[in-house]
């Protein structure tokens, strides 16, 4: 999109940069000017940049001043490019315009150290915008962005102010594999909201027992934090399901998905303005608060509390020593004599499926993969990391049981 409207403008100036830029008093891109500077820029906290033309920045960006665009002028494109790592950082003011990230260097090609305000439209080519603690990318009224993919994102944080319905750039990564998980909100009425927008793709240190009775399966892998800085207002959430990331458990039946959320006591569920797009992979609800939110499925059978104690079986080590070798959950053989269990790694992939059929002595993981999408196969053992697995105690009338495991080496 951008180089079709790049090529409709005619550059009657260009300028090529090969050394350091400091910007000491003002430096000015008009229009119809195309500035490409291969060497770190560097704007002195005395400084200022002007962009109204087309500026492409190969290496570092470090602003102590300002970058601006005319408050006139609906021009003024920045292009992050190159082969190499970017660091986008300093304490200045960085407002654009329109701004394109294409980076091919690696997947984590850009480090976002400061706060940038997008005006116009973020053209997202290659290249995911590692977010500090310190970094966000603030989207004004007007902001929109296209080109999300995974190749290129915001990981993991971003924030909207302004009064119009909005999709969040966002995504998270594990292992070298990079997934972008949009979130979109609906208009808000004030043109102050400020909504904050972040996506994590881990374990949540979360009771995933505490819940309302409908609630069934919970996404217990990828997780939206959503705050309404502003007020009190609340808007229609929409959310998406993603083979990559969302355990296909929750998904399988799209008409029995729901939107949950911590409510900082238990997961309840949205219940407002329910829409379902399966063909989009999308749910939408009304919220009706803010927090943590994820994925859910009404799949809940039982109504009462199973009678086996957990915490005794959170993790154990596969290491051939006879000792601890196999995940075992005491008693629940005897007290359930049908119960399913399934376990999936932090992908969502189910490694364990097992069915007990009235066995005293049941088939407990010995820690390699029964799943198809994992690396190990069932010749060795999974790595060691964290696990959670879903025990159905197939009674028809306990609730069933989501829990963490801990698989050491």
């Amino acid at each position: 999109m951008k180089k079709i409207i790049i090529s409709s403008i005619i550059m009657c100036f260009v300028i090529a940069v090969k050394s350091q830029v400091a910007s000491i008093g003002s430096f000015y891109v008009s229009e119809n000017t195309l500035v490409s500077v291969y060497e770190d820029v560097l704007i002195k906290d005395y400084g200022a940049i002007t962009n109204d033309g087309d500026l492409y920045l190969f290496k570092n960006f470090t602003n102590k001043g300002k970058f601006k665009f005319s408050n006139n002028k609906v021009t003024g494109y920045t292009s992050f490019v190159g082969n190499d790592n970017q660091t986008i950082s300093g304490k200045g003011t960085s407002s654009f315009m329109f701004v394109e990230f294409d980076n091919t260097s690696t997947d984590l090609a850009f480090n976002l150290d400061k706060e940038i305000e997008i005006n116009g439209t973020t053209f997202f080519e290659n290249g995911i915008i590692e977010v500090s603690e310190k970094g966000i990318v603030t989207y004004l009224n007007g902001a929109t962005n296209i080109g999300v993919s995974n190749k290129s994102y915001v990981n993991n944080k971003a924030q909207k102010i302004g009064n119009e319905s909005f999709t969040f750039p966002i995504g998270d990564y594990q292992s070298k594999t990079f997934v972008p998980r949009t979130v979109t909100i609906s208009a808000p009425l004030s043109l102050s909201t400020i909504f904050f927008v972040a996506f994590n793709w881990e374990k949540a240190n979360i009771d995933f027992d505490k819940k309302e009775e409908d609630i069934g399966l919970i996404d217990m892998n990828e997780f939206w934090d959503i705050q309404n800085k502003s007020n009190d207002e609340l808007v229609n959430l929409t959310l998406t399901w993603n083979i990559v990331t969302t355990p296909e458990d929750v998904y399988s039946d799209p008409s029995k998905l729901m939107i949950v959320r911590w409510n900082g006591e238990k997961w309840i569920k949205e219940r407002e303005n329910i829409k379902i797009d399966a063909s989009n992979k999308s749910i939408t609800a009304k919220v009706s608060g803010y927090g943590v939110f994820t994925l859910a499925n009404d799949k809940k059978r039982g109504t009462i509390d199973s009678v086996i104690d957990f915490s005794t079986s959170n993790s154990f080590s596969p290491n051939n020593d006879g000792v601890n070798d196999e995940f075992v959950i005491p008693d629940l053989a005897e007290k359930y004599p049908k119960f399913k269990m399934k376990i999936y790694n932090r992908y969502g992939s189910v490694v364990y499926s097992y069915s007990n059929n009235n066995e005293l002595n049941p088939v407990w993981w010995n820690g390699k993969s029964q799943g198809k999408l994992t690396l190990t196969g069932d010749t060795e053992v999974m790595p060691a990391a964290t696990y959670w697995y879903v025990v159905d105690f197939n009674d028809e009338k306990t609730k069933p049981y989501q829990g963490w495991l801990y698989l050491n080496k």
